[in-house]
């Protein structure tokens, strides 16, 4: 399968694995004894979240997307359902990040509010790669040649961001493989 296909597998494994680390430091959040450096954590998952889906991983898919759609494939609903959902999850993400960077610079949130957040923008991340993975995925690989992959690899020249090039994403990796080796405790609330 074509590299830019593998680059999308890889970014729903990482980013699958920093839902899993972000869950984990909301657990910690509420405690009293926890490590200092959870909150740091929390805002640099949600920076990467902010950042990297929406700048690359999100336009190259509705790029890949288009030329799905181009096919006769056997489940357009669920690529017109990943596309509307990129909107939302970049709205999710914002609301999450004003929500976090709050409680980073001592104002009052309350917890409830940023735990239902949370919680929606958990299941709403991985109800929408779980889509993906299902639905779509298998059709790229079914309905899309060499030929697709070369078209979209110019159109990803065409729409390359100056300020994110790969150099960035190669720091959005880093900010992925910091986060998962960092030692998270393992306790949930009391």
């Amino acid at each position: 399968m074509d590299r830019i296909y593998r680059q999308l597998c890889r970014d729903h494994k990482h980013m699958q694995q920093l839902l899993d680390i972000f869950e984990r430091l909301l657990q910690q959040l509420g405690r009293r004894d926890r490590d200092p450096a959870t909150l740091p954590q929390m805002l640099d998952a949600l920076d990467y979240f902010s950042i990297y889906p929406d700048k690359w991983h999100h336009p190259v898919e509705d790029l890949v997307f288009a030329r799905l759609l181009t096919k006769p494939i056997h489940d357009r609903d669920a690529v017109y359902r990943a596309q509307m959902q990129h909107e939302r999850i970049a709205a999710a993400t914002r609301n999450m990040g004003t929500l976090f960077y709050a409680v980073a610079n001592d104002a009052a949130v309350e917890r409830r509010i940023l735990v239902d957040a949370a919680d929606h923008y958990l299941r709403l991340q991985r109800d929408h790669m779980a889509l993906e993975n299902r639905a779509i995925f298998p059709q790229l690989e079914q309905y899309l040649d060499a030929g697709d992959w070369n078209t979209i690899r110019a159109q990803i020249a065409e729409l390359r961001d100056p300020v994110f090039d790969d150099g960035t994403r190669k720091i959005y990796e880093s900010v992925h493989e910091y986060l998962t080796e960092a030692p998270i405790p393992a306790t949930a609330f009391a």
